[in-house]
């Protein structure tokens, strides 16, 4: 894509990795937007971006003026699940930006996103958080559905009520070495494969997300039953947000044929107590709102919604 410009300020053109720092700077300034997390430092930042999904080089655009970034969209294709999932924001209520373009950063990001997943995908979804009302009325009025809501919740670090009972010959224990990738792939395959918007993940995607920052084998519980079958597990991370430590539980799976058993609610209190051992101050985690019968475990562990994300659909 050759660069071009809107008006005499604003240049939308291809992300360059030179970009890197004045991204994360933007990032930070712009403050939580969508359903990602962004990191807080630029090493994590550019892990994050070479995941093999990601292909910035390819798939993201950045806004300019001068030489500060004031904006950015980012298409992710998910060509096994047939859609593609965009993220994008921009400095917004800013008129020194606004006041001489033609159309606002949001919506000069958001027609280029739509173009160019279209390329790989009939579906197209994207996120909005609550407080970005202003993005939310512009994909509404541009022929997007909302589809879907994600709770966002968190929870402060008190004592757990004892782990509910675990089925007899049950173990519970952290995941012992990467030989275990290919139980941990099948099984989180398996439970979330009818889950909104879920796209499998390889072997080497496990694995390659257990070796990124705020990740461990260590970090991931797993529940196995007397023939050591793994039927349940909780993927839990840690990382440092303004000088505190957050524990964040990622993923919660259950074997089909062992779902409305127990385990769901025995991983989830186990998944918790192991973060508070890491001495963890707050957890936090994303749930799907139809989810009820996850609410209602999380709820009984004192979490609390924080956020709300909305899941917006074009299909071309």
């Amino acid at each position: 894509m050759n660069a071009f410009t809107s008006s005499s300020e604003l240049q939308l053109r291809n992300f360059e990795w030179r970009d890197l720092e004045q991204l994360l700077r933007l990032l930070v300034s712009i403050g939580k937007h969508g359903h990602r997390e962004w990191p807080e430092n630029v090493h994590t930042l550019r892990l994050e971006l070479e995941s093999p999904r990601v292909q910035p080089d390819r798939n993201m655009v950045v806004v300019s003026t001068g030489n500060d970034l004031v904006g950015y969209a980012l298409v992710e294709p998910e060509p096994n699940i047939s859609r593609s999932v965009v993220d994008l924001a921009g400095i917004s209520g800013n008129s020194e930006f606004h006041s001489s373009t033609e159309l606002p950063i949001t919506k000069m990001l958001l027609e280029w996103a739509s173009k160019h997943a279209s390329e790989f995908a009939p579906t197209i979804h994207l996120a909005t958080r609550e407080r970005q009302s202003d993005l939310a009325s512009l994909v509404e009025q541009s022929g997007w559905n909302r589809v879907r809501q994600y709770l966002k919740l968190e929870s402060p670090v008190n004592p757990l009520p004892a782990p509910a009972a675990v089925p007899g010959g049950v173990t519970v224990r952290t995941m012992l070495d990467l030989k275990e990738v290919r139980e941990l792939t099948r099984l989180q395959n398996e439970s979330f494969r009818t889950h909104f918007g879920y796209s499998p993940n390889t072997e080497n995607e496990i694995r390659s997300q257990l070796e990124a920052p705020n990740n461990s084998i260590d970090d991931v519980v797993m529940l196995r039953d007397s023939n050591e079958r793994l039927v349940a597990y909780c993927w839990t991370t840690k990382s440092d947000k303004l000088g505190k430590t957050v524990g964040r539980i990622g993923m919660i799976g259950v074997a089909p044929d062992a779902q409305a058993r127990g385990f769901g609610r025995a991983v989830a209190e186990s998944g918790f107590n192991h973060l508070i051992k890491q001495g963890v101050n707050q957890i936090d985690l994303d749930v799907d709102s139809v989810n009820t019968a996850a609410i209602t475990i999380y709820s009984s562990l004192g979490f609390t919604t924080t956020d709300k994300v909305n899941w917006w659909e074009n299909a071309i």
